[in-house]
């Protein structure tokens, strides 16, 4: 469902390496680890309820999705980093017209400068990749027979996406224990997307509040590994 899966996977290996490093290591060059990433759902700005996804109403801040993924960055002249994240998750909704699975993947190269106060750390990042959101209906439950492949009937996921190109800002605090430091913050993503939402490569037609603009954030927490 994502176009940025293999990113996804490329930074979830690369951080499973630095993992292995920060066991013997600091943090004095860099880190790397794994994410979790809460887009809330509700009507407040940057929330799922403005990114108009069609028919399913996303009203509650507990109606959001949770995403995963992984990081990793290293350092640079002038006491900066450098690096990237990338995260996917999704969630279904039950309508009185179906179930409806709303999907959210991404990927963004990033600069990152941190503060430190001993064990405790601020930091604030600034990136640039991609970000989608799609939608499909579950259709033809139960139909898993050869004959059912052949009608084209089989169960799956009719849907359409949105693929957006993003900055991000992110901040948050950071606390250092013994190999480890674990981390919380907010970030948010600034986008635009040049086609809007689309079904297989063509225009979803008969939806009027069609907005190529993203105003997103999400709540994100970490666990990272040093060398």
């Amino acid at each position: 469902m994502f176009t940025k899966t293999s990113c996804v996977v490329a930074l979830l290996t690369i951080t499973l390496l630095l993992g292995s490093l920060g066991i013997t290591f600091g943090f004095n060059f860099g880190g790397g680890g794994s994410l979790v990433f809460y887009f809330p759902g509700g009507s407040l700005i940057g929330e799922l309820k403005n990114l108009n996804v069609p028919i399913v109403d996303v009203r509650s801040f507990n109606d959001g999705i949770l995403a995963f993924g992984g990081f990793g960055y290293g350092i640079v002249p002038g006491g900066l980093y450098s690096g990237g994240f990338g995260f996917g998750g999704e969630r279904e909704y039950t309508t009185t017209d179906g179930t409806f699975k709303v999907s959210v993947g991404g990927g963004f190269g990033m600069g990152l400068k941190k503060i430190s106060f001993d064990n405790v750390s601020l930091f604030a990042s600034i990136g640039f990749g991609g970000i989608d959101f799609s939608i499909a209906k579950k259709v033809n439950e139960g139909k898993t027979s050869l004959d059912d492949l052949k009608n084209g009937q089989l169960e799956g996921y009719l849907g359409a996406n949105i693929s957006y190109t993003a900055a991000s800002i992110g901040v948050g605090a950071s606390l250092k224990i013994s190999f480890a430091e674990l981390s919380v913050g907010g970030i948010m993503f600034l986008g635009f997307s040049k086609d809007g939402w689309t079904v297989n490569g063509k225009k979803l037609t008969e939806f009027n509040v069609n907005s190529n603009l993203l105003l997103s954030y999400s709540l994100f927490g970490s666990m990272a590994f040093g060398f």
